[in-house]
């Protein structure tokens, strides 16, 4: 049963992570097309749970390859990920989204 449920979480990852590239997408290109720009910028520490040494380096590269966000430095003594941000004007937004991308990568990687 465990071999079946680990395609499953990989095509949940998968789509959930498309679903969210796409979603930035429209944004930078709403941002671009209008006249005003929309964006507010800022930086979060986000916590770490993941344990292995691949896993931050597959969630820091998540998080950089979406648009509109981008990880700027890692923290050992903090156990935290600073990551730059650009349309979320409230960290808990940033932080909420970061952190389900995280609890998947530990569901895949278990």
């Amino acid at each position: 049963m465990k071999i079946l449920s680990i395609p499953y979480k990989l095509l949940t990852f998968l789509l959930y992570y498309l679903f969210k590239v796409i979603q930035s997408n429209i944004y930078i290109a709403y941002d671009i097309l209008t006249p005003k720009m929309h964006t507010n910028p800022g930086y979060v520490w986000v916590p770490i749970r993941i344990n292995s040494k691949f896993g931050l380096l597959f969630l820091s590269n998540l998080i950089s390859m979406t648009p509109g966000t981008l990880s700027i430095d890692y923290s050992e003594k903090k156990n935290a990920l600073l990551v730059h941000y650009l349309y979320d004007s409230k960290e808990h937004i940033v932080l909420t989204d970061i952190e389900r991308i995280q609890n998947k990568i530990i569901a895949l990687f278990k």
